[in-house]
């Protein structure tokens, strides 16, 4: 349960870089642990355990034996030590778990039978185990047992009914025949229960759906790498049109997570990774848009009509009077994102293709200007959602091509730099005043994160708060 726990909080990860960075903090580590040694001493008094039989050799033959309808009293469970363990996985070791049951028994030595109940307890079980984290062939997180080992300290017996010499015998034997089946059963358990994680990391997708148009491949671009102190996941971190996929035209590059031991994980996500996810909304053809008049509100002095433009484009109104406007904008390039230290800019190419339309609906091209503008911002974390404010910088305006002749467009950039302060910077602040929710596991809250912009990657510090359930059975 508590691996499962550990490799769900990472979000499943080929490129020669990774775009996403998650590193566990032995205080990270410390915290999930005990939030796991909590549910599974709630667990263990609720688990049904099964009947178990078997015969116990008395010297004279066999005494068989069935125990059934064991219930769990007392379960005494100490704090486990679990800690990384450099360049293989998870140490875990576990000593002094005891645990009383109550049960029903019944014994069967030729044609002589015998039942009543039990009290059985298990005193110092101890259990320690390595846990070796890596990649498997499909770029998924894997995990496997290196060793194992388990000991019980001793076995308490109360018999309840049956009598007699033979009986007896089985009794004086009976703690001794458990606590070596109870040795050797644990190891082979517990290696069982890795192998359905592992069945459960291999059928996770590595890519998946982040809206209809869009797709994450997150899949781990390497082994994990583990030193004594946290242990780092490295993820593809990419984006890509779902109708459309290309690798991104721009490399990505290798990033160093700052060592911050106050926090229980950081979180690294690249100025690769967001420049992926504006290319794959450019190949997607997320990226376009048709403006008319009536989109525009009515307080505003800029209309979309050839009687406006007039001014700008004197030849405009005298070729296409009283016309209704149409401009189709689309970017020619992915919008780029550069990180610098505690600031971002956002840089936006575009085209500008402009029409008249006539009473009869029918569009008259007009000209094509091409845009590009600059913003620069600020980011930060609040209530487990990215967030910011950008500032417009400059724009720059120029002709492309015109079907009506030339004309100058510096009064026209006027308009156009009017246009971004007053339309598009507000609705885009707007935007990031509401928030992009961080990805997080049901049951998963952050608490105390901190947000850093580094050269070339964001860096996210936090410490979680964890509330079951984190996944349903289904959901797994």
């Amino acid at each position: 349960m508590m691996l499962l726990l550990l490799l769900l909080l990472a979000p499943q990860a080929s490129v020669a870089q990774p775009g996403v960075k998650l590193m566990m903090s032995s205080k990270g580590l410390d915290y999930v642990t005990n939030v796991i040694t909590g549910w599974a001493q709630e667990k263990l008094l609720t688990t049904d355990i099964p009947q178990i039989s078997g015969k116990v050799n008395i010297g004279i033959g066999s005494v068989y034996y069935v125990v059934y309808d064991m219930k769990v009293v007392k379960v005494d469970y100490p704090q486990p030590s679990v800690k990384f363990e450099e360049n293989a996985g998870l140490h875990m070791e576990l000593c002094g778990l005891s645990i009383a049951v109550t049960a029903e028994w019944r014994t069967k030595y030729g044609l002589i039978k015998d039942g009543g109940t039990l009290d059985l307890a298990l005193f110092d079980v101890c259990v320690e185990s390595l846990l070796q984290l890596g990649k498997d062939d499909q770029a998924r997180l894997s995990v496997s047992t290196l060793t194992c080992k388990a000991q019980v300290g001793r076995v308490y017996t109360k018999f309840h009914g049956g009598a007699g010499i033979l009986i007896q015998a089985f009794m004086d034997l009976f703690p001794g025949h458990i606590k070596a089946m109870t040795e050797n059963a644990i190891c082979p358990l517990l290696e069982k229960e890795i192998v359905n994680l592992e069945g459960v990391l291999a059928a996770m997708n590595v890519t998946y759906h982040v809206d209809p148009s869009l797709i994450l491949n997150n899949s781990l671009t390497s082994d994990p790498v583990i030193q004594t102190s946290d242990m780092e996941v490295d993820f593809k971190g990419v984006f890509y049109s779902e109708w459309n996929p290309m690798e991104p035209p721009f490399p990505s590059k290798d990033f160093m997570l700052p060592c911050e031991t106050g926090h229980m994980f950081t979180l690294g996500i690249s100025q690769f990774c967001l420049n992926s996810y504006a290319y794959a909304c450019l190949t997607a053809g997320l990226l376009q848009i048709n403006v008319t008049d009536s989109m525009i509100p009515q307080k505003s002095p800029v209309r979309l009509n050839t009687s406006y433009f007039g001014p700008f484009i004197p030849q405009l109104p005298k070729m296409f009077p009283n016309m209704l406007m149409k401009l189709q904008v689309f970017a020619d390039e992915a919008p780029a994102v550069s990180l610098q230290m505690d600031s971002l800019s956002l840089l936006l190419s575009a085209a500008v293709k402009a029409y008249a339309i006539d009473n009869t609906t029918t569009l008259h091209p007009l000209f094509t200007l091409n845009l590009t503008t600059q913003f620069s911002g600020k980011l930060n974390i609040a209530n487990e959602k990215l967030m910011g404010k950008m500032g417009f910088d400059n724009l720059t305006l120029s002709l492309a091509s015109s079907e009506i002749g030339t004309f100058q467009t510096t009064t026209l950039k006027n308009v156009a730099i009017m246009g971004m302060k007053n339309g598009f910077l507000p609705k885009l602040n707007e935007m990031l005043q509401r928030g992009f929710p961080l990805p997080l596991m049901k049951g998963v809250a952050l608490v105390k994160t901190v947000l850093q912009v580094q050269k070339g990657f964001l860096a996210v510090f936090s410490d979680v708060q964890i509330s079951p359930p984190l996944y349903t059975e289904e959901e797994l």
